[in-house]
């Protein structure tokens, strides 16, 4: 199974293969050039679209890429890449064949992200203390947040809404990107943690 998805993952570029790699979000118009594209002739036996990051769709381009995973062309494949598929619809979930690989899986600090966020910067600290962070764990760890907020922001059905307090999505995004040139320029990694502790103010504003 693995050998195969490296096969999907490493296809070659050609005119039958869209692959979609989004910097930021994949909106409704990145889904319609994929509609346009799968609905074209292919040269060889199939169009294949690859969806790198799928947990930037949001949430209007998903409700559109479902109704062509409904009915989707004919000779076609299209492969969603995420590590975090709980961002996802249920009703594209239930939609697709989820292959699982060691290369996607969740990292272990994802679990601290809703108590993190609903922390005073006191508990920010002790919580972020309570955990060893090594180079690599931390900036994964920078990524598991950045994902958190997009599904947040982006009204994901399984993340709960988030208002922010204490800045704007550009300003925490800002922060991440801050945090991420610290720790790839050899700053002391328990610093950088303890700078995100203090500056990571977005909890959630109570209705």
């Amino acid at each position: 199974m693995h050998a195969f998805l490296t096969s999907v993952l490493d296809l070659p570029d050609s005119p039958d293969t869209l692959k979609v790699t989004p910097d930021t979000s994949i909106g409704i118009e990145e889904v319609r050039q994929i509609q346009t594209f799968l609905s074209r002739k292919s040269l060889g036996s199939h169009n294949t679209v690859i969806i790198y990051a799928a947990e930037k769709l949001t949430l209007p381009a998903q409700h559109a890429l479902l109704k062509t995973l409904e009915e989707p062309p004919g000779n076609s494949l299209i492969y969603l890449v995420t590590s975090y598929p709980d961002t996802l619809l249920p009703t594209i979930l239930s939609r697709v064949q989820i292959i699982s690989s060691p290369y996607t899986s969740n990292s272990s600090y994802a679990s601290y992200i809703p108590q993190l966020i609903s922390a005073g910067v006191g508990d920010r600290l002790k919580i972020l203390d309570s955990q060893s962070f090594t180079r690599e764990t931390a900036l994964k760890f920078l990524d598991e947040i950045e994902y958190y907020i997009h599904a947040s922001l982006n009204n994901s059905p399984l993340r709960p809404p988030l208002n922010l307090r204490g800045g704007s999505e550009g300003a925490l995004y800002s922060l991440l990107t801050e945090c991420r040139k610290f720790l790839k320029s050899n700053c002391n990694v328990k610093l950088v943690i303890d700078h995100l502790a203090l500056n990571l103010d977005f909890r959630p504003i109570r209705e």
